[in-house]
């Protein structure tokens, strides 16, 4: 019974290793990129970008797809969570697959089990941005989602978040329409005021300026869903799509005109969003580094990937993070199963050749 004993001891190896270790291996390779400034650099902000999760829900996908990708997705979470400890996470959108499909009883399930999923200790805040697929389309955006991801998820149009002295603007995508829709006015209304507060920080003896927050003033940074205005990805200095296609205006990324007007009003110093599941750095429309990150999701990307951000007020420096590829672990399943093939083989043969050396009790009679 050794051969059955060695084919355990194999696959359970397999097991643990993939399932357990495979991510703290992967990760170890990735490091919190260092600014070489000397200017604030006692304190930085260490930030962890991920971006579309995609949990899905009751209708689409299989039961064990859905269970075996989203324990992935855990295990890398934690993984990442432990070895890097941020300051703060942000997820780019598409947080749900199904956002805008599901009931309300649906959605707190839904809820619960993402915020189980990124689960992070006490006093490392966990941002989350709102996607299409969270609340829907600009087409589809209707108040009963909209109020139903403000109510659990703190965050439905335009927010300015500010941690370590650190200003980001969080956007909804959806809402860049411009097209005077309820929530394109409420969204570039919140825009303006965000502007207004960030030019009081900047020019604080301004006498409209008198009863605004006295925060210092940094160039803000944008988060949110749509990248911000390019043509395809080939304007990427760096991009890991496997082919090039064309983007649509409001559909893939923001139209030129929303894009000019976040340049306007927040003269941001660095972007981020998510929607194509695919990494991209660029150089955007506003003169400025923006990193499209890559989905965290297998199902969404077979070598997925998230960034991590080391900021100071004036400075910035950002890296990309691999993540364990599906790859990986399909081979390394394969490898135990070939493995214990060949010792089920090994021990097969030993039987064959001893049967054929044992003597015949027939021939002594």
């Amino acid at each position: 019974m050794r051969w059955l004993y060695a084919c355990f001891v194999i696959l359970l190896c397999a097991l643990i290793f993939c399932e357990y270790v495979a991510d703290f291996v992967v990760l170890q390779k990735c490091k919190w990129p260092e600014i070489k400034r000397k200017k604030y650099v006692d304190d930085p902000l260490r930030a962890m970008i991920i971006a579309d999760p995609h949990l899905l829900g009751p209708h689409r996908g299989h039961w064990l797809d859905k269970l075996y990708r989203e324990w992935h997705m855990t295990r890398a979470f934690r993984a990442a969570s432990r070895l890097f400890q941020p300051d703060v996470v942000f997820v780019l959108g598409d947080l749900f697959d199904e956002g805008d499909m599901v009931s309300d009883k649906q959605f707190q399930e839904y809820v619960w089990r993402y915020l189980k999923m990124f689960h992070l200790p006490p006093g490392i805040p966990l941002i989350s941005i709102v996607g299409n697929h969270d609340v829907g389309f600009h087409y589809k955006m209707h108040p009963f989602f909209m109020v139903r991801f403000e109510n659990y998820l703190n965050n439905s149009l335009v927010n300015l978040y500010t941690i370590k002295q650190i200003h980001f603007v969080l956007i909804n995508s959806m809402a860049m329409e411009a097209d005077g829709c309820m929530f394109c006015t409420q969204a570039e209304d919140q825009l303006r005021n965000i502007s207004r507060t960030l030019h009081c920080m900047k020019y604080p003896l301004e006498a409209e300026c008198a009863r605004t927050r006295r925060h210092p003033y940094s160039q803000p940074i944008l988060l949110q869903h749509f990248p911000t205005y390019r043509v395809s990805d080939a304007a990427c200095q760096e991009h890991d799509a496997p082919f090039i296609e064309g983007f649509r205006e409001r559909f893939h990324v923001l139209s030129k005109d929303a894009t000019d007007m976040l340049g306007d009003l927040l003269n941001p110093r660095l972007a981020f969003a998510g929607h194509s599941h695919h990494y991209c750095h660029s150089v955007n429309r506003l003169g400025i580094n923006e990193y499209t990150v890559a989905s965290f999701s297998w199902r969404n990307k077979v070598n997925p990937s998230f960034m991590l951000a080391t900021i100071t007020p004036d400075d910035y420096v950002v890296a990309k993070c691999k993540m364990l590829p599906q790859q990986f672990v399909f081979n390394s399943y394969l490898s135990a199963g070939i493995l214990c093939l060949m010792v089920i083989a090994f021990r097969l043969r030993q039987c064959l050749v001893r049967a054929q050396i044992s003597p015949d009790p027939r021939k002594d009679n």
